[in-house]
């Protein structure tokens, strides 16, 4: 196996010269990289999910267990494959850990290892991630995958909305879902839409060619129509908090808040009455009974985890325990934590919490690192049309994961999505930025020959 370590990388590190990488970079680009196509295939399973609903017959054979399989036998035998050494890594091992620990400890075990299991999958998907990527270019068309994937996802959801009429009936509107039953949910569909913002956001201001910026200003579109027609308020609310990260980041303030004045009052105009009744009830408790209840549910949520806390504060309860270790505080309504601070606390106790901290802190420390080495390669590379915009597709990937990361927290407050496999996709993106930000340095630090 190649062994290529992203951290610590040295720029005077004898083994990295100038000629070394440059000629190895030029060998990748010159040929196919099948394993990207297999990774790229597999998230189109992991996320449209098409055997859940579509095609039960895959679903009935695990089809996606078996693309799975292939693969790592394939990238077992791939010659290329890269293991990249970064702190995130072990972050993730971590928290990992602790969910395995918090088998042996659980309320009930049984559901502690179905967390565990489904986690174990996403740290396997992870790692093919992080070592099927040679180079910068195939950077790029990994994240536009994703955000095509994502499309595909979208568009066939909202058409069976419109075409096919699939949706649920709650809180007095009808409701956009997700084609999948896994993540199809009105609230859980809008927070899928919701972290890919970031990305594509990234990826329009990257690109050169038209006809992708237009594709993307159109996903854009048809992603934050899905969020409302969700009827999801925390979908909503989330929004609002990602285009309050763009205006803090704009050096026009006064023209960005102006553009997002005039796209937030388009876009409640065409809404229509029910979701704008819906969305009104975030700050009106009289219009609407039951969306007052379910908005008091997550602060429920987060004092029953504190209450759990406090019976077992270094371990918890055990992952995915939550509902039925409220036993022990004397509630019996079974409900979901609907806060990721309450789960957290509730189920993996302080040493969770830890791990969970880690994995943030790393997440910022490598966008900060990710940041600083696209700035130096920018300042040696100013007249190099093609490496300042390969640069800035680091330094933009860096800053929609950290969003992303932002996004989660944020929505951590009205939902449990501690296990949520966005947070495996930004740390895989972040590691593969770091990884190219390190070797472009080496190559701009590596001594010339002449």
């Amino acid at each position: 196996m190649n062994s290529k370590a992203a951290e610590p990388f040295h720029p005077d590190d004898p083994a990295l010269n100038e000629n070394h990488l440059e000629g190895e970079e030029e060998k990748e680009e010159e040929t196919s990289n099948p394993m990207l196509w297999w990774t790229i295939g597999y998230l189109f399973l992991f996320i449209f999910r098409p055997y859940e609903t579509l095609i039960p017959l895959l679903g009935t054979i695990h089809f996606e267990r078996i693309y799975m399989l292939c693969l790592l036998v394939a990238l077992s035998r791939w010659p290329e494959k890269r293991y990249i050494s970064h702190r995130i890594n072990y972050a993730l091992l971590a928290f990992f850990g602790v969910l395995c620990f918090s088998y042996f400890i659980a309320y009930i075990p049984d559901k502690a290892e179905d967390i565990i299991w489904e986690y174990y999958k996403l740290l396997v998907l992870y790692f093919v991630i992080i070592m099927s990527v040679r180079n910068e270019k195939e950077f790029w068309k990994l994240l536009l995958a994703f955000i095509v994937i994502m499309g595909l996802y979208i568009g066939k959801s909202e058409w069976e909305f419109f075409i096919g009429g699939r949706h649920v009936y709650r809180m007095g509107i009808k409701r956009l879902i997700g084609i999948d039953d896994t993540n199809g949910s009105p609230n859980s569909f809008a927070a899928t839409i919701v972290y890919s913002l970031p990305f594509a956001w990234a990826m329009w201001k990257n690109a050169e060619i038209p006809r992708i910026r237009i594709g993307l200003f159109c996903y854009l579109v048809m992603a934050l129509a899905g969020v409302a027609l969700t009827g999801s308020r925390a979908g909503m609310l989330s929004v609002l908090f990602f285009f309050m990260l763009i205006w803090l980041r704009m050096k026009k303030k006064v023209i960005g808040l102006i553009l997002m004045v005039i796209i937030i009052s388009v876009a409640w105009v065409f809404m229509g009455e029910k979701l704008q009744e819906r969305f009104q009830t975030i700050y009106d408790d009289k219009i609407n009974a039951s969306a007052s209840e379910s908005a008091q549910g997550r602060i429920e949520g987060l004092l029953r985890g504190v209450e759990l806390f406090k019976l077992r504060p270094f371990f918890g309860w055990g992952a995915g325990n939550f509902p039925y270790a409220t036993y022990e505080i004397g509630v019996t309504d079974g409900m979901q934590s609907h806060n990721m601070y309450g789960q957290v606390i509730g189920e993996l106790g302080a040493a969770g919490s830890i791990s969970v901290l880690a994995i943030i802190a790393v997440i910022f420390l490598t966008r900060r690192e990710v940041l600083s080495l696209s700035a130096t390669a920018d300042d040696n590379n100013s007249d190099d049309d093609e490496s300042a915009r390969k640069e800035g597709l680091l330094a933009l990937t860096a800053v929609a994961c950290t969003d992303t990361a932002l996004l989660l927290l944020f929505q951590g407050n009205f939902c449990h999505n501690l296990y949520r496999y966005n947070w495996i996709l930004i740390s895989a993106f972040l590691v593969l930025a770091s990884y190219f930000a390190w070797r472009n340095e080496d190559i701009e630090s590596a001594p010339h020959p002449d």
